[in-house]
């Protein structure tokens, strides 16, 4: 199973230059554009707060969308309650090793159903404000 990750899928997309991912495309247009509708997408602001999510992580987390908006981010990934996702301006480089990895993580969907999840982390920068994309692939669910 092939991980997507926004390089890939800014590629697949058609040729979308990183600077034009990061200029606010929407999360679900970039996975429903590269086939890769299943692809549970969280996007959290700088301090770990959840402010857009795909139907894919909506249902993979048992919630609307609009449930997981303003949670944050240690709600469904609780070992990261203790970590800062941002040093500086720049992601966790603890975070980015993890992720290169493919470390996984305990994961709680919002009806408290603990499942692993592959986390990969992809740091955006729109208008010198950073965000993180948050890519959650499930490895076995309960």
């Amino acid at each position: 199973m092939r991980v997507a990750n926004i390089e890939y899928l800014a590629n697949v997309v058609g040729g979308l230059s990183q600077n034009d991912t990061d200029a606010g495309h929407d999360v679900n247009e970039l996975i429903s554009a590269s086939g890769e509708e299943k692809t549970a997408v969280l996007m959290t602001c700088d301090n770990g707060v959840i402010f857009e999510c795909n139907r894919a992580a909506a249902d993979l987390l048992d919630c609307t969308p609009s449930k997981l908006t303003w949670q944050h981010i240690s709600t469904i990934l609780p070992q990261l309650a203790d970590i800062a996702l941002m040093r500086g301006e720049s992601i966790n480089p603890n975070l980015r090793f993890l992720s290169r990895l493919g470390y996984t993580f305990e994961t709680v969907d919002m009806s408290g159903v603990h499942f692993t999840s592959t986390v990969f982390f992809n740091e955006i920068e729109n208008l010198g404000r950073h965000f993180l994309r948050i890519i959650l692939r499930p490895v076995f669910l309960n």
